[in-house]
């Protein structure tokens, strides 16, 4: 499912929990609305958990887990235990809008690049061509199709690697902590690993869960191995009696500006407000990275695509002059 599709799929949801509409019949609705191929199975798979008598989070979980990972089963199992579903869908919504926000700046940057990548590829290739043309001459494209052919190749290699290295971050705290190296990506992803981290953990101290188990639930949401095994360490340090800040001091993982927030407000009995406040802090501080991305990233493919134009350019220049002092030393 799209991310577009999922923000408005959990925006719809939200606005008829809060407006005290009974699931049922929520999905009902949504149904008659001609939903996408994806957004129909999913309401239809929590529709027909339901029916089998089983919770929301189960529900999704057993039917519509293709469709769905596991910030959100664990927020919309929080919401349930709570009784704020109808918040669970809004925080949802609000993810979803802004990471499919990012994604479109992200790949907006990058199609001006792309454009000149290609034209940087098929511009110097041209006067040949014009020439081969003038003097009747054969001329193979292998000179334009070959390089472009290598272009795709590398751009769909890189997103491959960038896809297989993204998920097994999502586990490894070693392979997470080195992409978070990468300039302006790493940047990007810690805040929103703590943007996921935070929402989870707030959710389910809304739904009043045994701290233990919120750590680790948040964690596992996080999409970050670095914070996957911090919350797993901190939660059995927290289960063998420390602190919940002093559990996350004593592990390696957490930002120590969000340790010592965490600290302040276990002592004054706001967590809950504090991890709500970090969530919306984190969301902007990754959107404003993504932005930040979308600004250099394209400047950097600027400088490839000059460099590739100018080694073509002294490339033809070279061979044009070469011929040029051949036929004269002949004469």
């Amino acid at each position: 499912m799209k991310l577009s599709e999922k923000a408005l799929l959990y925006r719809e949801l939200a606005k008829l929990v809060g407006a005290n509409f009974h699931l049922d019949r929520s999905l009902e609705l949504l149904l008659k609305q001609q939903p996408s191929h994806a957004r129909r199975t999913w309401l239809q798979g929590l529709q027909l958990g339901l029916k089998e008598g089983k919770s929301v989070a189960a529900s999704i979980t057993e039917h519509c887990g293709a469709f769905s990972d596991a910030l959100e089963f664990a927020l919309i199992d929080a919401g349930e235990r709570s009784g704020r579903l109808g918040d669970a869908f809004s925080h949802l919504s609000r993810y979803f809008e802004a990471w499919n926000m990012a994604v479109k700046q992200a790949i907006g940057a990058m199609i001006y690049p792309l454009i000149l990548a290609h034209l940087g590829i098929v511009l110097p290739e041209l006067p040949t061509m014009v020439t081969s043309t003038m003097e009747d001459k054969p001329y193979s494209l292998g000179g334009i199709f070959m390089p472009l052919a290598i272009l795709w190749l590398i751009l769909l290699s890189l997103f491959l690697i960038w896809r297989w290295l993204s998920r097994l971050g999502a586990e490894s705290a070693a392979v997470d902590r080195g992409l978070g190296y990468i300039p302006l990506i790493g940047s990007a992803r810690r805040h929103w690993a703590l943007a996921r981290f935070s929402q989870v953990f707030h959710a389910c101290l809304l739904a009043s869960m045994r701290m233990t188990e919120a750590m680790q639930l948040a964690g596992s949401a996080s999409h970050s191995g670095l914070l996957r095994h911090a919350a797993k360490d901190a939660a059995q340090r927290i289960a063998a009696g420390e602190t919940i800040a002093g559990a996350m001091a004593d592990v390696h993982g957490f930002p120590i500006t969000f340790v010592h927030g965490i600290a302040t407000a276990e002592e004054a009995g706001t967590l809950d407000h504090e991890m709500n406040r970090w969530a919306a802090a984190e969301t902007i501080e990754a959107g404003d990275a993504v932005q930040r991305a979308a600004q250099w990233l394209p400047k950097i493919a600027y400088a490839f695509v000059v460099m590739y134009v100018a080694y073509r350019i002294i490339t033809m220049m070279s061979g044009f002059y070469g011929g040029m002092q051949q036929q004269l030393d002949n004469l």
